[in-house]
C-alpha cells in the first residue's frame, strides 16, 4: 500500500495491510489478525522476524535475514549500494514476510541482479511472493519451506468468491471498536491505497513473466476444510508443482522429496497440486 497513509481514526493502513498479508510469520498468527506475542517461537524462525532485517554482502552471495519493512529496506540499500550485476550469484534468504512493497522492492533486484535464491530455514509470505519468484532459479535448502497465504490480489479474489464488492470485504479488516465514520474512512483509504499497490504488483508479476496463482489461490478457509489439515498457516507445493507453476528451475537440496522430507513444510504447510491450485482461481 502506499507508505503510511493515514485514515481520519488515526490508523496506519499501510502497517495494518503489512500485518494482515505479509507479517503472519508461521506458528504465530492467521492472516486477518494483529501480530501475537512471539513468545515461544524456535529461534531461527524468531530470526526470520528480524526488524530490521539483518543484511550482509560474503562473497560473491548476500545474506539477508529478517522481516520486510521501512527499517529492513533501508539496511538493504545500505548492503547493496554500489553493487552492479556480475558481483554477486545469490541470495541467501531467512524470512517471515512485511510488508508487501519492502518485498517488491527486494524481488525486483533481485531479477535486476540475475541471482540464485537460497532459502535457508522459511520464506514465507512476502517473501515467497516476490523474492523466491524472482531468483533466476530457486535454492530450497534441507528442512526449508517455502509458503504462501495470499497476496495484494487476494482482496479481489475473496470478493469475487463471496460474491461482495472489493470495499464490503476490505470493510471486513477495520478495527474492531471503531465508529462509523472511522470505519468508512479506512476503507475508503484503503481503496486508495490498494489501487496503487494492486497495480504495481501487477505489474511486478508480468516483469517475472508469471501469475500469481501459487501466491493467492487458496486464500479463505478452504484450507482449514482440508482432511489432515493441523493448524497450518499457509500452503505450498512439491517442486514439481512449483515448477508447473512458473517456478523453474527449482532444486530442494535434502534427501528425499521436499513435502515429504522437511519437516517445517509438513508442520506448517498444507500440500497443494498444481492443478488444484488453478481449478480454486476459477
Amino acid at each position: 500500500m502506499a507508505h503510511l497513509l493515514i485514515d481520519r481514526a488515526g490508523l496506519s493502513i499501510h502497517r495494518w495491510v503489512a500485518a494482515l498479508m505479509a507479517a503472519c510469520v508461521v506458528g504465530l498468527l492467521g492472516c486477518a489478525a494483529p501480530v501475537a506475542s512471539a513468545a515461544g517461537l524456535p529461534a531461527d524462525i524468531e530470526r526470520s522476524k528480524a526488524e530490521p532485517a539483518q543484511v550482509r554482502v560474503q562473497g560473491d552471495t548476500l545474506y539477508y535475514t529478517g522481516n520486510f519493512s521501512k527499517a529492513s529496506t533501508a539496511a538493504f540499500d545500505a548492503a547493496t549500494a554500489g553493487l552492479a550485476r556480475g558481483q554477486l550469484t545469490r541470495l541467501v534468504i531467512s524470512s517471515g514476510g512485511g510488508d508487501t512493497v519492502a518485498g517488491r522492492h527486494v524481488g525486483r533486484w533481485v531479477r535486476d541482479m540475475g541471482l540464485v535464491v537460497e532459502v535457508d530455514v522459511i520464506c514465507f509470505s512476502s517473501c515467497a511472493d516476490y523474492v523466491f519468484p524472482a531468483g533466476r532459479a530457486r535454492v530450497i535448502r534441507s528442512d526449508a519451506f517455502v509458503g504462501w497465504h495470499g497476496n495484494e490480489h487476494q482482496f479481489e479474489l475473496l470478493a469475487a468468491r463471496r460474491g461482495t464488492t472489493l470495499a464490503q470485504e476490505l470493510a471486513r479488516f477495520a478495527p474492531a471498536g471503531i465508529s462509523g465514520e472511522q470505519r468508512a474512512a479506512f476503507v475508503d483509504e484503503f481503496l486508495r491505497s490498494i489501487a496503487v499497490t494492486r497495480k504495481d504488483e501487477a505489474a511486478f508479476y508480468a516483469s517475472l513473466g508469471l501469475d500469481d496463482t501459487f501466491a493467492v489461490c487458496a486464500v479463505g478457509d478452504d484450507l482449514e476444510k482440508r482432511p489432515g489439515y493441523d493448524g497450518q498457516k499457509g500452503w505450498g507445493f512439491s517442486v514439481a508443482d512449483m515448477e508447473r507453476l512458473g517456478l523453474r528451475p527449482t532444486v530442494y537440496l535434502g534427501e528425499g522429496r521436499y513435502e515429504q522430507d522437511s519437516a517445517r513444510f509438513r508442520q506448517n504447510l498444507v500440500l497443494l497440486g498444481a492443478d488444484e491450485c488453478r481449478a480454486m482461481m476459477k
